[in-house]
């Protein structure tokens, strides 16, 4: 005996007639799937320039809050870093500066909304904000 049965038999017996269904994606399936990470990899791809200026402006309130002593020099030194940065979204006047009672910077916060353009009339409203200690 072969692998199929007797000699010259072609098909396992019980086998010959039945269909199989095979594993894999239909047509449809495969158009959800590329309809889905279009339309989460386009707002994705679109938002990284305004993600990357809000850790830019993050940066740049951390650096202002270590240098800076009182609240001139908050937003004088976050200017400076904003235009090295090139931080467009919030201005140093902008920030939210806490002192104590002495005069010493206590946080430095921001928040601001950005809008990023996704397809024709279609965009994202995005808020951000943050405080650093």
């Amino acid at each position: 005996m072969g692998q199929f049965g007797k000699v010259g038999e072609k098909f396992p017996a019980g086998r010959l007639g039945q269909r199989t269904r095979q594993g894999g994606f239909s047509l449809w399936t495969l158009l959800v799937i590329v309809v889905f990470v279009v339309g989460v990899a386009i707002p994705a791809i679109r938002s990284i320039p305004s993600l990357v200026e809000y850790f830019s402006v993050k940066r740049a309130a951390t650096y202002a809050k270590q240098r800076a002593v009182n609240k001139r020099e908050v937003v004088e030194y976050f200017d400076k870093q904003a235009i090295i940065d090139r931080i467009a979204a919030v201005k140093g006047e902008d920030l939210l500066v806490r002192e104590d009672d002495n005069g010493a910077i206590q946080s430095v916060g921001f928040s601001y909304r950005t809008e990023v353009p996704v397809y024709g009339p279609l965009s994202l409203l995005i808020t951000y904000s943050g405080t650093q200690h």
